[in-house]
């Protein structure tokens, strides 16, 4: 486990980028009755009890076709909950956890001043906390694409919906080095190669069905692809500050 001197706290411990990011780095992670990212006061709770010097805002409502159905919960988490503990982090360095749904699947390989373009309410709210997180100094935007580790939680998946998505157990050593390189700040792209999302089930389950993107009644983009080269090159070019 790296032992950076930074204090780090993480929103969202206990989901899958959090309980990865927790295995790579000693950090604090309030669980959510005592950190609930709606609740201002128990933000600045949360904040004045820990006082990191980095925050890594994990917490998100993920559930795409959920957000469809409960729009208001999906905007209280994804953009009300960002804006309390931007705010709250007074100036410390935030770093937020965006996705490659931030733009319209209609090209793939996007790079950082590509222009994002939701096609359905979830990838909105993550793109207002974009907005929001862009407004206050000393920030860093991740945008990526993860899944969760362990079996295909899913019977089938999709053939034709191509990302760069790898598990989170996979994603979090780069989320990790970006977060402790403090002078690191605007939009980052962190991703793995192309593949569909059936690839990446199959390499877990290896009895997944097959499905398509036109069978859901939530509007997905197709191609989300991340240009991740910036990231490698800087990653190469810089060492974690400890």
């Amino acid at each position: 486990m790296l032992k950076a001197k930074k204090k780090i706290l993480i929103t969202g411990g206990s989901g899958a980028l959090g309980l990865n990011i927790q295995k790579l780095v000693k950090c604090d992670t309030p669980n959510s009755k005592e950190l609930d990212i709606t609740d201002f006061k128990k933000c600045e709770k949360a904040i004045k009890r820990y006082d990191p010097d980095i925050v890594i805002h994990c917490a998100a409502w993920t559930d795409v076709a959920g957000a469809e159905k409960n729009k208001k919960g999906c905007w209280d988490v994804n953009v009300k909950g960002t804006e309390n503990m931007v705010k709250v982090a007074d100036g410390r360095r935030f770093v937020y956890i965006s996705t490659d749904y931030v733009f319209d699947g209609e090209k793939g390989n996007y790079k950082e001043n590509d222009t994002p373009n939701p096609t359905n309410f979830y990838s909105l709210t993550k793109l207002m906390g974009e907005a929001v997180i862009s407004q206050h100094d000393n920030t860093l935007i991740i945008r990526t694409a993860f899944k969760p580790d362990g079996p295909w939680k899913y019977p089938k998946a999709f053939v034709d919906q191509f990302l760069c998505s790898d598990f989170a157990s996979e994603r979090a050593p780069d989320i990790v080095k970006a977060s402790l390189m403090i002078n690191l700040k605007g939009v980052i792209h962190i991703s793995g190669r192309k593949k569909s999302v059936y690839e990446l089930a199959k390499r877990v389950s290896p009895n997944v069905g097959k499905m398509s993107i036109k069978d859901v009644s939530v509007k997905l983009p197709q191609y989300i692809t991340l240009n991740s080269l910036l990231w490698r090159k800087i990653s190469k070019q810089n060492r974690v500050k400890k």
